[in-house]
């Protein structure tokens, strides 16, 4: 992920710059403000929507505000310049608009932090502690910017960033970084010439998942043809051909009992099925006995013969 919000000042009017001759890009100096005792940030603002670039054309002068919603914030190493691409830009008014400067960066670490590099991690004489490290952000195939951020607060703070960036982020740790953009100026007495760096401050972080470590594997295998083992972790006792049990007694036995259909044979003693023959019906037993008659019907009372 990268994408920047921030308000910046016009520098110079607007320019556009034919790339090919059905492509066109507007370019715009802008200024991030300086934030306390920090320097500006000058950007180099590029602009590739059509209907962006009439309306910046058309309404953007020197000395304008506009708020870039969005933009990519990108790092040319060769000339160690930063710059905006893309985004949507907005007329505003500092006045009622505010100072908006918000970076959100994803990508790896390039470098484990040597606690005992003043340049990497140190702690102040005043009670603040400094981590500096460099996040790689992808851009293409085979291809990515470098940006270098910190993290500064107290050593009691109870969210101690700085400290979390030293001990929990290593080279190729994935991490989402949300900060904003500050500029760095000086004189180098030995050049005697103006410098200055950009970074990132860093108000949060997000470590992300970790690498997949080695499977677990099981420590013992079972073949195809082995019996299945007991859960309990005990051999099962295999049934004894004994009838009688452990305790001495012998088990119930189940008599047989008469077929729930007529049609289905009586099974022997033994348990074997008797086999009916094709041609042979099984007679079905009358409900009163085989050779018994039809029981009589009471005979009529004369309440009987009353009508209800």
């Amino acid at each position: 992920m990268n994408a920047s919000f921030l308000s910046v000042q016009v520098l110079e009017d607007p320019r556009q710059i034919y790339v090919s001759q059905s492509r066109t890009n507007v370019q715009l100096y802008v200024r991030v403000p300086a934030i306390g005792k920090k320097a500006p940030t000058d950007l180099l603002l590029h602009i590739w929507n059509k209907e962006d670039q009439e309306r910046v054309m058309k309404t953007i002068k020197k000395d304008a505000y506009v708020f870039s919603a969005g933009s990519k914030l990108r790092h040319d190493l060769q000339s160690r310049e930063y710059y905006l691409y893309g985004g949507s830009i907005f007329v505003i008014r500092p006045s009622e608009f505010g100072i908006i400067n918000e970076v959100i960066l994803s990508g790896r670490c390039i470098k484990d932090i040597d606690g005992s590099d003043p340049k990497q991690f140190r702690a102040t004489e005043s009670g603040y502690m400094i981590t500096n490290q460099t996040l790689s952000v992808t851009t293409g195939k085979a291809q990515s910017d470098l940006f270098n951020f910190y993290a500064i607060n107290k050593a009691d703070d109870n969210y101690n960033l700085a400290r979390l960036l030293c001990d929990f982020t290593r080279k190729g740790t994935g991490l989402t970084i949300r900060g904003r953009l500050t500029t760095d100026s000086w004189f180098d007495q030995a050049s005697n010439q103006q410098r200055s760096t950009t970074k990132i401050q860093v108000n949060s972080m997000t470590l992300g998942p970790k690498p997949p470590t080695n499977e677990i594997k099981p420590r013992t295998t079972i073949s195809s043809g082995s019996a299945p083992a007991s859960l309990w972790g005990q051999v099962q006792p295999e049934h004894s051909s004994d009838p009688t049990d452990e305790a001495g007694l012998e088990p119930m036995r189940l008599e047989h009992t008469a077929p729930s259909r007529p049609s289905e044979p009586v099974a022997a003693s033994d348990g074997t099925p008797c086999s009916v023959e094709d041609n042979q019906s099984v007679p079905i037993p009358e409900p009163w006995g085989i050779n018994s008659a039809l029981p009589e019907l009471p005979e009529l009372t004369k309440d009987d013969e009353q009508p209800f």
